[in-house]
């Protein structure tokens, strides 16, 4: 009898120790500082935010977006016959269609790299249609159209004069 008494009481202690654990890791009430509510106009809300933000960095128009903000998405701008796309610092461009020549400041060791050849395409030369051009710095590099109108793939920003 003396056997069966303390097994009671181990299986009294087992339950009252599960139960006690449970309610401890039971969920915290929903509208808690553990567990707050969020309404589904503020999910709508911060949802147009990102895509305010998401639509302000990408453009068309002349100018695309101001210098030093960048863009994450390519823009096709169509670029007409004696224009010139500046970019700055970071700018990709990628001439699709037409005829364009690099547009450097003068002197040695400017050009625009051609990340697709490996090479610096020089001021004056011509632009090889689908290559993947970068601009390192903010100093009036960029692409002029000697036959157009020209299509250009551009990512970063950048000003057409």
């Amino acid at each position: 009898m003396k056997k069966w008494g303390y097994g009671v009481a181990g299986a009294a202690l087992a339950v009252i120790i599960g139960t006690l654990s449970t309610g401890a890791a039971a969920p915290a009430q929903p509208g808690s500082d553990a567990d707050p509510v969020v309404t589904k106009s503020y999910v709508e809300q911060i949802r147009q935010d990102i895509l305010n933000q998401v639509k302000g960095q990408s453009g068309s128009g002349t100018q695309n977006p101001a210098p030093g903000s960048g863009s994450a998405t390519l823009v096709v701008e169509k670029v007409e016959e004696g224009s010139t796309v500046i970019g700055y610092a970071g700018t990709e461009m990628i001439l699709r269609t037409g005829k364009a020549v690099a547009q450097t400041p003068a002197g040695d060791g400017y050009g625009l790299p051609d990340l697709t050849a490996g090479t610096n395409i020089t001021k004056g030369k011509n632009v090889p249609a689908n290559h993947h051009l970068l601009l390192p710095q903010n100093d009036e590099r960029g692409l002029k159209v000697v036959k157009g109108p020209a299509y250009v793939m551009i990512r970063g920003a950048y000003v057409i004069k």
